[in-house]
């Protein structure tokens, strides 16, 4: 699902919010469509699988799915 990060250029508000097509995103605090979509962070390594933990730096297999 496409979950994005956005500020509004009004009133300074933070948010996420999943946005379908081409839909416009409205700010949830003042009701502004001058919203500006965020460079999204991500999580690499993901924590979801085996060893390293999320950056798996203790693996020296080359991909976290021989960690472990």
């Amino acid at each position: 699902m496409p979950l994005y990060d956005f500020v509004c250029s009004e009133c300074g508000k933070e948010f996420e919010l999943l946005v379908l097509g081409r839909e416009k995103p409205a700010c949830p605090e003042c009701g502004s469509e001058e919203v500006e979509k965020q460079v999204s962070r991500f999580a690499v390594g993901g924590g979801g699988g085996k060893g390293g933990g999320p950056s798996c730096s203790g693996c020296s297999g080359g991909n976290c799915a021989s960690c472990g």
